[in-house]
Order: C-alpha cells, then sequence, then structure tokens
C-alpha cells in the first residue's frame, strides 16, 4: 500500500468533516440569530403592551384626556403620574428603536411598531412629556423622535 495516497485520502476526509462542520456551524448560526429576532420582538412586544395597557386604567385615562385638553390645568401629582407613565411609553420605544438600529428586530416590525408610537406621539400631551423629558433618552433616539411628522391623535 502506497504510504502518499493513504495520507491524500485522510487529507481529503479531513478536509471534507472541516468543510461539513463549517456548514453545520452556519445553520446553527442562522438558527440562533433568527431565534434571538423572535426573543427581541417578544421582549419589546411584551413592554409595549405594559407601557400602554397602564393607560387603560380609568384614572389614568381621564388624566391622559384632560392633559390633551389643557396641560397645563393639571396638579402636580398628576402631572408626575402622565410624566411616568408615559416616560415608560418612551422607554419602551426607545428599546424598540434600540434593537431595530442593531439589527435585532426586522424592519416589518419596527415599521408596525413605529406607526402605532408615531401615533400616540401625536397626543399633546404626549409631546409636552417629550419636551420635558427628552434629555433622560439616547440622543440618536431623540433626534429620530424630533424628527417624526405625528399626525394628529384622535379618539374616534
Amino acid at each position: 500500500m502506497n504510504w502518499e495516497a493513504i495520507s491524500a485520502v485522510g487529507e481529503i476526509v479531513g478536509a471534507s468533516a472541516v468543510v461539513v462542520s463549517l456548514l453545520y456551524l452556519a445553520v446553527q448560526i442562522r438558527a440562533q440569530n433568527k431565534q434571538a429576532r423572535l426573543s427581541a420582538l417578544h421582549e419589546i412586544s411584551i413592554g409595549f403592551r405594559e407601557a400602554t395597557a397602564r393607560f387603560a386604567n380609568e384614572d389614568i385615562s381621564d388624566i391622559f384626556v384632560r392633559a390633551n385638553e389643557d396641560f397645563d390645568a393639571l396638579s402636580d401629582a398628576e402631572l408626575h403620574r402622565l410624566i411616568v407613565l408615559t416616560g415608560g411609553l418612551f422607554r419602551a420605544w426607545e428599546e424598540a428603536y434600540i434593537q431595530h438600529k442593531e439589527g435585532h428586530l426586522g424592519l416589518g416590525a419596527w415599521e408596525a411598531m413605529a406607526r402605532h408610537y408615531t401615533n400616540i406621539m401625536g397626543a399633546p400631551a404626549v409631546q409636552r412629556v417629550w419636551i420635558l423629558r427628552k434629555a433622560n433618552f439616547d440622543d440618536d433616539f431623540q433626534q429620530y423622535i424630533d424628527s417624526i411628522n405625528a399626525p394628529e391623535y384622535k379618539l374616534r
């Protein structure tokens, strides 16, 4: 038996094993990236639902509606509640923005979320809170929000 032939066969088998291993690794990484994107979408959706659900509370809804009519007529306690709740909404939006910017949130999901948030941004009370608290957020996110041309917020 020729040792050179055996050596050549060994090299071919070894190279084939490396190629198969790399293909397997590529498939695993792709699956892991898909799972990471789905996980990011799930977490962002939870944050959004939690932030918006708080506005369904009767007292908060009343404050929100009155703030849209006459922001300056709110008591300090009401204003504080509105700022804290709206701040949570902005924080959830900022997280979605950063996740999208980093490639962890797909374009379709991001655009759907952005439309929803943009509609909320049309509320005068939300705009006023943004002016008061925008310095608490990422600079890129601030520029993004400031560039939005939000439609008029409508309840009906």
